[in-house]
């Protein structure tokens, strides 16, 4: 009896050494698993600081090229080939940049970035707009410009988009035929009154009827209304040196390819280019025979991608420079995102339900 007592006590307490054994390997390998998340959260943070002051330091960089480039010959604006001659010394003839929305690559110390300039006088201008302009860009966005065949829905819906944009620009409180003012705003799920006022950004045409997601943030080759409008634009007009592809879809109904072989025929012949478009504006309509001009870039979004040789924690800065801002601080910042939003369109596939 002694023996086999003796017996099972050493198997009891075996079986309690296996126990205390088993809970401290898990609560090892769970206190492993805390600090390989620590170590990870750091090393995204530390990637992501270093993309984000990268970016920062190459749009800095850009801005100052920028204003060298124009010091030297003010005339030119970001855009003539005559600046290259009079160019700063020590500045490479790729340092400075055109603001033609092309990203261009660049270096800060190890680091990798990607700057672009995009001229705010190359989109259209949301405030200034004319109605034939807006119905021309939302037509061609909605239906690609078959407006022969285009249904009485799509007409319809392209009448309640434009005569609601222009309402929610506009000071009164008039609604017109297919429009909307507050009374509209005012019964939805989520009240809000209209502006009654000039946009501030081109977010808030989400807050205007008839503007869906699809047809705000483009989908399958389709630009959307973010890449083709601008509120820093107050003149009116499209700055024919820097008008963008996604303008020319959005006018002339064109395929994304056809518009960019449009952009690489400026390069090579300015003059024609100019005379091109506007015959092409003509063709589709006359009330757009005025809508360009040629004229230096003056107000830019610069856009700058840091640390490009870590893509998993790259870090996007955004910013809207008054270049022509005769101060002495410099460009003066219209706005500035200190984390650039989202910039890519909606999936390729189905458009959410809703949108054309």
């Amino acid at each position: 009896m002694t023996a086999a007592r003796r017996a099972g006590e050493r198997g009891a307490a075996l079986l309690l050494v296996l126990w205390v054994f088993m809970i401290l390997g898990v609560l090892a390998l769970d206190f492993a698993r805390y600090m390989r998340d620590d170590a990870k959260a750091a090393l995204n943070f530390v990637e992501e600081s270093r993309g984000y002051y990268v970016a920062l330091a190459g749009m800095n960089r850009t801005i100052w090229e920028a204003m060298q480039a124009r010091d030297q010959n003010p005339a030119a604006g970001l855009d003539d080939d005559e600046r290259q001659a009079t160019r700063p010394a020590g500045m490479r003839e790729d340092d400075i940049m055109s603001a033609d929305g092309q990203w261009r690559d660049g270096t800060f110390g190890d680091a990798g970035f990607q700057v672009r300039i995009t001229d705010e006088g190359g989109r259209l201008s949301l405030n200034r707009a004319s109605e034939a302009s807006l119905r021309r860009m939302i037509t061609n966005l909605l239906v690609g410009g078959a407006v022969q065949g285009m249904g009485h829905r799509e007409a319809a819906q392209v009448d309640e988009i434009v005569d609601s944009i222009l309402d929610w620009r506009d000071t009164d409180s008039l609604e017109r035929m297919h429009g909307a003012e507050s009374r509209y705003y005012l019964a939805s799920r989520n009240p809000y009154p209209a502006k009654n006022g000039f946009f501030d950004a081109p977010e808030e045409l989400l807050l205007v009827r008839g503007v869906t997601a699809g047809l705000y943030y483009g989908h399958d080759g389709v630009p959307g209304l973010r890449d083709v409008v601008s509120v820093f634009n107050r003149s009116g007009t499209l700055n024919v040196r820097t008008i963008t592809a996604p303008v020319l879809q959005a006018l002339l109904a064109l395929a994304p390819d056809e518009a960019e072989e449009l952009i690489a025929q400026r390069a090579g012949d300015p003059a024609g280019f100019l005379a091109q478009l506007q015959a092409q504006l003509i063709a589709v309509d006359p009330a757009l025979e005025d809508l360009v001009v040629d004229e230096p870039a003056s107000t830019v979004l610069v856009e700058a991608r840091g640390d490009t040789k870590a893509p998993r924690n790259q870090s996007v800065v955004a910013a809207v420079f008054n270049l022509s801002a005769d101060e002495f601080d410099g460009p003066r910042v219209l706005r500035w995102f200190d984390r650039a939003p989202w910039s890519g369109a909606l999936p390729a596939g189905e458009v959410p339900e809703g949108d054309a």
